[in-house]
């Protein structure tokens, strides 16, 4: 009996770690996620890690050319201050989950629409003419101060 217990257990603690491991849409965020947060050096980004990544560059590296398909990544990074973001397709971006936002760092003509959260008015650094990248504002699920406002 005891050792059904223990074994249980051990099933739970592992079932536990596992689910703090984080899934990524895009192998590319990972891959730069890691080199800035990945704390214990095991190739896994647990949501501790994520959580304490503030600084993110996800721009073309000398040694490294890549491209990022999809930005839906950056969500899991919640205290997420700066990000500097590469050449893309993509068109609209969501960064209304990093409601921390201090700097968003634009290389892409393409991104015609930046969605931040209320109340967050990061330096915006862009390749476009001024004018043409719409700012769209929504509250955001994240940010315990926007409770009120629902």
């Amino acid at each position: 009996m005891k050792k059904i217990l223990y074994t249980f257990v051990l099933m739970l603690v592992c079932l536990g770690a596992q689910a703090q491991n984080l899934k990524f849409a895009d192998p590319e965020v990972l891959r730069c996620a890691l080199k800035s947060a990945d704390i214990n050096g095991d190739g896994i980004l647990q949501k501790a890690e994520a959580d304490s990544l503030t600084v993110l560059n996800l721009t073309v590296y000398r040694s490294h050319i890549f491209e990022v398909k999809t930005y839906e990544d950056l969500r899991l990074f919640p205290n997420l201050k700066k990000v500097w973001l590469g050449e893309s397709e993509i068109q609209e971006l969501d960064l209304s989950p990093n409601y921390k936002l201090e700097v968003v760092a634009v290389q892409s003509t393409n991104l015609k629409t930046l969605v931040l959260a209320v109340g967050c008015y990061p330096q915006l650094i862009t390749p476009t003419i001024e004018g043409s990248l719409t700012i769209k504002r929504v509250y955001s699920e994240n940010d315990p101060n926007t409770i009120w406002y629902r």
